[in-house]
């Protein structure tokens, strides 16, 4: 049985669903196989569709996509911006090429294959005119909210041992915020402890607004990870694009000090 009825409407089953994804992986497979076709013809248009993580974009994205568009500038590219939980669903139903994660481990992409890039260190950081900005010791940051976009568990537990260790409680006011928009208006604007990396605090606008927390441990360092579906076959352009990424690498972990 694919569906149910109910008075609320028609819903998927659980097979219902298992056969959604193969059929939006099979349409996604056709779409790329012409894309394919169309590029060996001559026509050298094709489109590479590339999820994305935004540590991804302040680092080698924009130096390959550089890269990229010179020696293919009729290429239809497409980034999209999505959480790791959505990045592993695009990926699998064939809907994104591959994609550029961001975790401080491998757990979150397990069911993909994954190839560690680059690692990059984080620090903690506060507004410049915000009152935490004169805090001494950690004390002074226990009533602070604490922002961060993990999903998991795993930063509220880093601040239970940070604390834990200096015979403090763990903060209360712990945030996750899922928008890179919002996150960076609430860091810059409200009393919040925010994590950064190092090449993210040097940007244009962050360096004047932000400044780091010394006096604190920092933060999981986070690493770049390279993501296909574990059966992809990828066109030539997206390939192409792949080898963009790693000629750039070398470069980008002298920056970050990988």
């Amino acid at each position: 049985m694919l569906l149910t009825r109910s008075s609320s409407g028609v819903t998927l089953t659980d097979d219902g669903k298992a056969m959604l994804r193969r059929a939006e992986l099979v349409v996604n497979e056709i779409a790329r196989t012409e894309e394919e076709m169309s590029w060996l013809r001559d026509n050298r248009r094709g489109r590479v569709a590339i999820g994305v993580a935004p540590l991804a974009g302040i680092t080698l994205l924009p130096q390959a996509y550089n890269r990229f568009r010179e020696a293919m500038p009729d290429v239809q590219i497409e980034f999209v911006e999505l959480s790791a939980a959505q990045l592993v669903e695009q990926l699998k139903n064939g809907a994104l090429d591959f994609a550029l994660g961001s975790g401080t481990d491998a757990r979150d992409f397990a069911s993909l294959r994954c190839v560690h890039l680059a690692t990059f260190p984080m620090w903690f950081a506060v507004s410049r005119r915000g009152q935490l900005a004169g805090a001494t010791s950690l004390a002074d940051l226990q009533s602070a909210e604490w922002l961060h976009t993990n999903p998991t568990a795993e930063f509220r537990a880093f601040l239970d041992d940070l604390f834990g260790r200096a015979g403090l409680p763990a903060p209360s006011r712990i945030t996750r915020c899922a928008s890179q928009t919002l996150f960076y208006s609430l860091a810059v604007n409200s009393n919040v402890v925010t994590s950064w990396t190092h090449l993210a605090l040097r940007t244009e606008g962050a360096s004047d607004e932000l400044i780091t927390l010394d006096l604190v441990q920092q933060p999981p360092a986070r690493k770049l990870y390279l993501l296909y579906r574990d059966s992809a076959i990828l066109t030539a352009p997206a390939e192409y694009f792949v080898r963009c990424i790693e000629a750039v690498l070398p470069e980008e972990r002298n920056r970050a000090g990988a």
